[in-house]
């Protein structure tokens, strides 16, 4: 059986600038301050250059941190993902008048900007710093088990994993996870009982059903994963009908399958 190139994960988590709004939104500051955060934020949802600028002038002013988160998502929507971690994390740092479990979430935030950065160890730092607020969280296990996956540290990242699962045991995102670690460590009936788990607590298919197409092929089942992959290439689409990002890696798994392409997942 030939192996094939794994180049694309669909995200477990999605991420945009709008996205992560809410988790900063219940900052304990002035109302004052309150006014210039939520105007800032309302601007980074449709003109990243203009919120950015907009926070750096505020920044000036500002003690609650507000300007620095403003001026990540900013970052995010422009896609400079390294320099929005850094202001998530200047705003989890330097703001006088947040709780700790705002400090959490800011953290987290810097942590996702890190894994689209594909920054592995900076996330994991992030996503650690996170949980001296909130031990044991889910959500942030999960995070920095994402990291340790980009860094290859396999064993770190099934050790998250697993206890993120053990908090939520509905955290239908971490069973997809740990299904593509176990397939990475060859242990292909694990593999596959995540899946279905994944499948059972609201992962969609097309998410699901790249990485079984996976673990199919690797347990000799080619039939099975080419109508896995096949599904996702006919169902995959962006809004305009081009194909998706997991359809072009369902596409590009098939056409190395029929190859016979030499090179490993």
């Amino acid at each position: 059986m030939m192996p094939i190139t794994e180049t694309f994960t669909r995200p477990i988590v999605k991420h945009c600038a709008v996205c992560v709004v809410t988790a900063f939104a219940s900052l304990t500051i002035a109302k004052a301050q309150v006014v210039n955060y939520s105007s800032c934020v309302e601007l980074a949802r449709v003109d990243p250059d203009a919120a950015f600028d907009a926070a750096i002038a505020w920044a000036e002013t500002d003690l609650s941190g507000g300007a620095s988160h403003c001026a990540g998502l900013a970052l995010v929507g422009l896609g400079l993902f390294e320099a929005a971690a850094d202001r998530f994390t200047r705003a989890a740092v330097e703001g006088q008048k947040i709780e700790n479990v705002e400090r959490a979430l800011l953290h987290q935030q810097a942590g996702d900007a890190w894994l689209m950065a594909n920054s592995g160890a900076n996330a994991t730092a992030a996503f650690t710093h996170a949980l001296t607020y909130i031990p044991e969280n889910p959500e942030l296990l999960f995070g920095r088990a994402r990291g340790y996956e980009l860094d290859k540290q396999t064993a770190l990242a099934l050790q998250d994993v697993d206890l993120a699962i053990a908090r939520n045991p509905a955290y239908g995102a971490a069973y997809l996870l740990r299904a593509r670690l176990y397939r990475q460590r060859k242990q292909l009936d694990a593999a596959a009982a995540d899946i279905n788990a994944a499948l059972a607590n609201g992962i969609d298919e097309v998410a699901a059903g790249l990485e079984r197409g996976l673990i199919r092929f690797e347990m000799g089942n080619e039939a099975g994963a080419l109508e896995d992959w096949q599904m996702i290439v006919a169902t995959d689409r962006r809004a305009d009908g081009s194909p998706g990002p997991a359809a072009t890696a369902a596409s590009r798994f098939i056409a190395e399958v029929r190859a016979g392409a030499p090179t490993q997942p």
